[in-house]
């Protein structure tokens, strides 16, 4: 089941919220993520959060149309990103689309990327959104589309990454090893219309990417 996530971040296209609804079967809001749905026409199935980024009337909106509204406290453990997707997981998503997850706060940033390992953990995929990124993990093996005017970068997401082959790239790697703090797989070039990449152990973030 594909689920589509939104959060607070920075959303710089509507036509992002309205693609990713329609290959969704669920949609889920994190707090005031509900503005960029609201500006789409779109409803969520569900909006959770503490609710202090979303405008009430909002919120009140959303309730008395349907929407399944599901509050913490605003002391909680877990920010609301997080909290999104682990409802995500318990309505069974194989696949989850997450916009809203990046923006000025690097820490807000950060934590988000973070959580595809969440999602990897249980064999969920999971990619970041945005109108210049589409942020992937990689396992064990992936294969991405060549997006015209974008790049593809491998950045260890674990201490070492082994067995690390690529395909339809301009600089190929094979049984290459990656360790945290080199930028040796930065920029890569797409060839044909679709990469693959491989990795034997550990992970790595592949981030389709333009200027």
């Amino acid at each position: 089941m594909n689920v589509f996530v939104i959060g607070n971040g920075k959303v710089e296209s509507i036509e992002i919220i309205k693609e990713y609804s329609g290959k969704s079967d669920l949609v889920i809001c994190a707090d005031g993520g509900a503005k960029y749905l609201y500006q789409a026409g779109i409803r969520p199935h569900i909006l959770v959060g503490d609710f202090d980024s979303i405008d009430p009337a909002l919120r009140k909106f959303y309730h008395d149309t349907g929407t399944e509204i599901i509050k913490f406290p605003r002391h909680k453990d877990y920010t609301d990103m997080e909290l999104a997707l682990d409802i995500a997981l318990q309505k069974g998503a194989t696949r989850v689309y997450i916009t809203g997850a990046t923006g000025t706060r690097l820490d807000h940033t950060l934590s988000n990327i973070q959580l595809l390992h969440k999602l990897a953990d249980v064999g969920v995929e999971g990619v970041i959104i945005n109108m210049n990124n589409y942020i992937h993990m990689v396992t064990d093996h992936i294969e991405l589309q060549k997006r015209e005017g974008f790049f593809l970068s491998l950045i260890p997401a674990t201490p070492k990454v082994e067995g690390i082959t690529t395909k339809g790239l301009a600089y190929p790697l094979k049984e290459a090893e990656m360790v945290m703090g080199t930028g040796l797989g930065i920029s890569n070039e797409f060839t044909s219309d679709k990469a693959e990449v491989t990795v034997k152990k550990g992970r790595l973030y592949a981030i389709v990417s333009r200027d």
